[in-house]
């Protein structure tokens, strides 16, 4: 179920199918690397925490859908190009951005979040982001 439709990553001797896999049953830890293109980080296996990870994922396999991450880690350079202070959730690997415009799946995830127990959501036209960051109080954004 590896979304390999959107997303081709480059395996390397030093990073193999099998370590993208790792752990994880419908994502991949590429998906979830910096999206900037100038930096280095082509994985968020290193540079991810797992949580986030791991409750996408799991919401991936209990609703049989696939996610397009728009957004996981982000290298200094390309936060300060998004304009990410240094307390972003991105920049430590704690959030998390899915790209997602059917209102049913995204409904869907965040129904899934909130099982899991996840307290800072933000609702947006084409995506859904959440964090895992427990440093930051609760919230749930809605956006248009």
């Amino acid at each position: 179920m590896y979304n390999t439709e959107a997303h081709k990553p480059e395996y390397t001797f030093d990073y193999t199918e099998a370590d993208d896999k790792e752990g994880l049953k419908n994502l991949l830890w590429s998906q979830f690397g910096c999206k900037c293109f100038r930096c280095n980080v082509k994985s968020g296996k290193n540079y991810m925490e797992r949580l986030p990870v791991y409750i996408l994922d799991d919401i991936a396999r209990e609703e049989r859908m696939r996610f397009q991450i728009g957004l996981g880690y982000t290298c200094k350079e390309n936060a300060k190009t998004l304009t990410l202070t240094t307390k972003n959730p991105h920049r430590v690997g704690l959030g998390v951005r899915v790209n997602i415009k059917d209102p049913v799946k995204r409904m869907k995830l965040i129904r899934g979040l909130i099982m899991r127990g996840v307290t800072r959501i933000g609702v947006y036209t084409n995506y859904v982001y959440y964090d895992a960051d427990s440093l930051k109080p609760m919230s749930f954004i809605i956006k248009s």
